[in-house]
């Protein structure tokens, strides 16, 4: 029995206070919607659907907790309410007793009418906010609005101005940053607002929505964030910015390739090509000689029949001893020239690449220099490749 008086006193206590309590202390609001109003000539599907859909968008508002009010829990309709409270009127006596029985300490209510502009059909909307507790209007709005745009999403665009324009909410919300740094220059939709004090910034009247919050500052990464703001609220946004490393790039790396330390392949390289050209030119030199010298040498001149005293021919065999030693450094250079060409160029150009990848460049390869000794033919050649 005390447990039941004790609830009863609490509903009291909840319809004197007006039910703020049922509202988060924001004041509870009954939102009836529009009914739709004859002016002779009948009631028409589309304007029955336009009345829903503007009623619904004004609820949904409601909810979003945007301003001073919280919609109640029931969502009562006009037209029964009228019916079942004998109101034959919107007179206020009689809308604040809807509103009594509802717990909402305000009632927003109106009606729509087809009607025509220039020509074009149109629908005349009054809409008005009614003070349940001092039974006097609070605020009232009449409107137009073209047939087209009455349903869907156009419909809500019009719902939530015309909310706030009864309940005093004023266009646009606040952001206020708080950061991490004294000094940032505020970028929304990329669009600079303003810089950091302290690291501190308020920017007023930001449109209702997604917008998209950046900050810059020097050494510091760009911090981008995703916010939505609502009509007359604050959002609070902290801000952590992140330092840049510190990291120095080693001189000569800027968006090039460089290599560290002296490459002591390239002058091994061209010391040996030199060597390799003299040698083939003291071979060609000899063989040519050896030729003059050797008219009436054996056909196969050789170490074994190549006897100065018996064949009395000692500058032809001196020419092929030195031709044979010609062509010995030749082969023996020439494995140098190749070996210093790869360790020069293709080794250390790879390793190059390899550490220059990640900026992009890629170094080109030099000349390279191949010898192809040819017995046959008189002589010897030089293929370059680039």
């Amino acid at each position: 029995m005390i447990r039941v008086l004790s609830l009863a006193c609490v509903v009291l206590l909840l319809l004197a206070t007006g039910g703020k309590a049922w509202a988060g202390g924001k004041t509870p609001i009954a939102i009836l919607g529009l009914e739709v109003y004859d002016n002779g000539s009948g009631i028409d599907p589309e304007t029955t659907k336009a009345a829903k859909d503007l009623t619904a968008a004004l609820r949904d508002r409601a909810k979003a907790g945007t301003g001073p009010y919280l919609p109640v829990a029931a969502e009562k309709e006009l037209i029964d309410e009228k019916l079942l409270n004998n109101c034959d009127t919107e007179a206020p006596v009689c809308m604040a007793a809807i509103g009594t029985e509802l717990l909402a300490e305000a009632v927003m209510y109106g009606k729509i009418e087809k009607s025509s502009q220039n020509g074009q059909p149109i629908y005349k909307v009054s809409i008005k906010l009614l003070n349940v507790n001092r039974k006097q209007l609070a605020s009232s709005t009449v409107e137009t609005l073209p047939v087209a745009e009455a349903t869907g999403v156009r419909a809500a665009a019009h719902a939530k101005n015309w909310y706030g324009k009864l309940v005093g909410i004023s266009s646009g919300g606040k952001v206020t940053i708080a950061a991490n740094i004294d000094r940032g220059t505020v970028i929304l939709d990329e669009e600079a607002k303003g810089t950091l004090a302290s690291g501190k910034l308020t920017l007023d009247n930001v449109p209702e929505g997604r917008h998209t919050l950046a900050i810059e500052a020097p050494n510091y990464q760009r911090y981008e964030a995703s916010i939505t703001v609502r009509n007359g609220e604050t959002l609070q946004q902290p801000v952590t910015m992140v330092e840049m490393s510190k990291k120095k790039t080693p001189a000569g790396e800027e968006g090039t390739t460089t290599t560290s330390g002296t490459n002591i392949w390239k002058p091994v390289f061209y010391g040996a090509s030199v060597l390799e050209a003299g040698a083939i030119a003291f071979t060609i030199i000899e063989w040519q000689k050896g030729k003059s010298d050797a008219k009436t040498a054996p056909p196969n001149l050789s170490e074994k029949n190549c006897d100065p005293v018996s064949s009395g021919l000692q500058k032809a065999c001196d020419d092929y001893k030195w031709q044979k030693i010609g062509w010995g450094v030749s082969i023996a250079v020439g494995a140098a020239v190749v070996g210093s060409f790869y360790m020069a160029f293709i080794r250390n150009s790879d390793h190059a690449e390899s550490r220059t990848a990640s900026g992009g460049h890629r170094k080109r390869r030099e000349l390279a220099i191949t010898p192809v000794v040819t017995p046959e033919g008189g002589g010897a050649t030089l293929r370059f490749d680039w």
